[in-house]
């Protein structure tokens, strides 16, 4: 019987053989290992399962579609703040990481427009190699947002669970939900209560302005 679920691993030290071998060679702890589950039952594929490893850190975040977001087997549980009122904005006060695809001039420009334009719009810009790490991060809310343009399934496909388990958003550059075809995505930690996609949408906004969605 033909299985209805099928499994993308990816190993960033040894997939990205610039940037992930040069910093496993070098001892930073920026790679890691991913495995995503995909059911194909249903109208579209969709990320049932997903763990991303770090083996420096030996930091494991793991998560079963609603089932929640475990960090080394303890729940990550995000404390929301309770506000007077919803912020009109929260890009100033967000650590953002860019990436920076090298497959492509185009890319690579469309990257360098979108750090010109968020440079002195945000808490602080962060350029870190590794889309599974990252997004594991982002789930942690280590890091507020994370986008990137043409990446690869087995690049997200765990961190698209993992960040959606812990609250946070995943999606298209046009602001709709992202699935395992999806190539540009902006991921989003888990918002504090009202502001449910306002950093998303402040992030389109500025890429779109800036001429930093299409390459």
């Amino acid at each position: 019987m033909m299985s209805s679920f099928i499994s993308l691993i990816d190993a960033d030290l040894a997939s990205c053989v610039c940037s992930m071998k040069t910093n496993f060679q070098a001892g930073l702890p920026l790679y890691a290992i991913s495995i995503g589950v995909i059911s194909l039952h249903g109208n579209r594929p969709e990320v049932v399962a997903g763990v991303i490893y770090n083996p420096t850190l030996t930091k494991m975040t793991s998560a079963v579609r609603g089932r929640g977001c475990y960090l080394n087997n303890q729940r990550i549980k995000h404390r929301t703040q309770e506000q007077h009122e919803a912020r009109k904005s929260i890009l100033n006060q967000s650590l953002i990481n860019v990436g920076f695809p090298i497959a492509k001039e185009s890319t690579l420009l469309a990257s360098s427009r979108a750090v010109t334009a968020l440079a002195t719009k945000v808490r602080g810009l962060r350029m870190i190699a590794s889309a599974s790490q990252t997004m594991a991060w982002v789930a942690q809310c280590k890091l507020h947002a994370y986008f990137s343009w043409d990446l690869n399934a087995w690049d997200v496909c765990a961190g698209m669970v993992i960040v959606e388990e812990s609250g946070g958003l995943v999606s298209n550059f046009d602001g709709t939900r992202a699935d395992i075809s999806s190539r540009d995505m902006i991921i989003t930690c888990c918002p504090q209560q009202g502001e449910e996609g306002l950093l998303r949408n402040e992030l389109i906004t500025v890429l779109e302005e800036n001429d930093c969605l299409s390459y």
